[in-house]
């Protein structure tokens, strides 16, 4: 999200810096060519002046056309002016003085008129007057001669102001103006010298605000990947560098605040949950000792009272019955306990086969006329420590026979990626929707639980003892109809065999 933020914001910067750019070096290249283009206007007027006078001493000489032309232009042609002279042509009369007058620098010169008495050059007529440009005698047409070049030069020498300066000469014209070509690549010369420099801008900007955008949002990024850390449930605390260079390290330093408040709640959290374990185990073990005893004399006691009166043997075997229940509750209590702590069981490798064929046959003899299905399609050898699973493979299956009694529970298992999965269904009632997300949590009790006696810890204990083995427990999606447990164990082995199916 901040990363395409980042770009955008760059963006900007390099927009703004080479829109400055243009915009500031447009102006000044615009400055800048008019100054040239008057500065060679200027020039076109003083060459004009010069030319007057050297026609003057020429025509004192009775100097040629061609000759006094030639010579001009070696001698006194400054830079960027273009000088044209086209004659000479037949005048009648007494010569004149060389005068001069100037028109608009015109792209387009097709309407332009010639000069009295030039010749057409057509067949009976003489050829057309001699051409001399740059110091050089050469053929053209001399009504365009003047205006080629380049157009863009003309363009923008009509814009600013140019003019066409023409001035009798030797019998002759003399026509001078800015040369286009110059004016040209003055023009190309600054566009692209505009366009380089908005390059590197662009450039510079692009480093530039990758650096200032970093700098100002990196303490949104790390704090939210450390807001993410957190959504995944990583609590660790790990504060974020503050080098007050943005206003966002605001951000970051409440956030360093808000952790250092999470992390100190949690070490809290720890330590009452250690010492609640630490309790609850000393408990146990103490209340252990003296149950044993106590129910070893209700025990006796209602022995001796089978032979007495109806409410005496009712009476022993509620407490007899209540003092089982307690010592269950006792002992899956210092179990979740031990669980939840930091005594790690060894993993060892295991058959499964064999342990759910002990749990079955254990639970054949508590209820004979149990019906329980074992579907293996797999020889599995599962990772973990075999009384711990065995203590949660129980439990689920206790819990099939305590609430779906007289329905068959099916076992089954298969390979599947990285180990195996064991399934444990049976037929009751089912688990209702609004149970589903709460089941695994201590003491909870679903409501279609009826009258079976139980305290909530079974699927608790279950779900800790998987995570413990490195697998997981879950409800499947079943039907109405029937509960299905899924468990997700760690194997070396996994090799397919034959379904196979036991009824016992």
């Amino acid at each position: 999200m901040f990363t395409s933020f980042a770009r955008r914001l760059t963006a900007w910067y390099i927009a703004a810096a080479v829109a400055l750019v243009v915009i500031v070096l447009g102006a000044f290249s615009v400055a800048a060519l008019s100054l040239y283009v008057h500065l060679l206007q200027a020039n076109v007027e003083t060459a004009s002046r010069e030319a007057q006078a050297f026609a003057a001493r020429a025509s004192i000489r009775h100097q040629p056309f061609v000759a006094g032309a030639t010579e001009f232009e070696k001698r006194a042609r400054p830079p960027g002016v273009r000088i044209v002279a086209v004659g000479p042509f037949p005048r009648p009369g007494p010569p004149r003085l060389p005068r001069a007058f100037s028109a608009p620098m015109l792209i387009k010169s097709g309407s332009r008129e010639l000069p009295p008495g030039f010749p057409s050059g057509r067949l009976g007529q003489p050829p057309r007057p001699s051409i001399v440009i740059d110091g050089h005698v050469e053929s053209g047409d001399p009504r365009t001669v003047s205006l080629s070049g380049n157009r863009f030069g003309f363009a923008l020498g009509t814009a600013f102001g140019t003019h066409l300066v023409r001035l009798e000469f030797l019998g002759g014209e003399l026509r001078l103006l800015p040369d286009p070509n110059a004016i040209g690549n003055a023009a190309t010369w600054l566009v692209a010298c505009v366009f380089g420099v908005a390059a590197v801008a662009g450039i510079l900007a692009w480093f530039s605000g990758r650096y200032i955008t970093t700098q100002v949002l990196r303490p949104l990024i790390e704090v939210t990947q450390a807001l993410q850390r957190f959504a995944a449930r990583d609590f660790r605390p790990q504060p974020i560098a503050v080098a007050g260079k943005s206003e966002f390290d605001a951000i970051a330093l409440a956030y360093n605040a808000a952790s250092a408040q999470v992390a100190a709640a949690f070490e809290e959290r720890r330590q009452a949950e250690t010492q609640m374990r630490q309790f609850v185990g000393d408990a146990g073990h103490e209340l252990r000792t003296p149950l044993t005893i106590v129910l070893g004399y209700i025990d006796l006691l209602r022995r001796k009272a089978e032979d007495g009166d109806e409410r005496s043997r009712r009476i022993f075997a509620s407490i007899a019955l209540e003092g089982a229940r307690m010592r269950t509750l006792i002992d899956n209590l210092v179990l979740l306990a031990r669980m939840e702590g930091e005594d790690l069981r060894p993993a060892e490798p295991f058959e499964l086969r064999p342990l759910l064929d002990d749990l079955v046959d254990s639970r054949r003899l508590l209820a004979p006329g149990l019906d329980i299905t074992v579907a293996l399609s797999v020889d599995a050898t599962v990772i973990g420590n075999r009384d711990e699973i065995h203590e949660a493979v129980a439990n689920i299956v206790d819990n099939a026979i305590k609430y779906a009694p007289g329905t068959p529970v099916r076992i089954a298992a298969r390979a599947v990626d990285g180990g195996i999965e064991l399934t444990i269904s049976d037929g009751g009632p089912g688990i209702h929707a609004d149970d589903r997300a709460s089941i695994f949590d201590r003491f909870y009790r679903g409501t279609t639980r009826g009258d079976v006696e139980g305290s909530g810890l079974g699927l608790a204990i279950a779900k800790r003892a998987l995570e413990r083995a490195g697998g997981t427990l879950t409800l499947a999606d079943d039907s109405n109809a029937g509960t299905t447990f899924v468990l997700r164990l760690r194997a070396d082995r996994a090799q397919a065999r034959e379904a196979s199916a036991t009824l016992v």
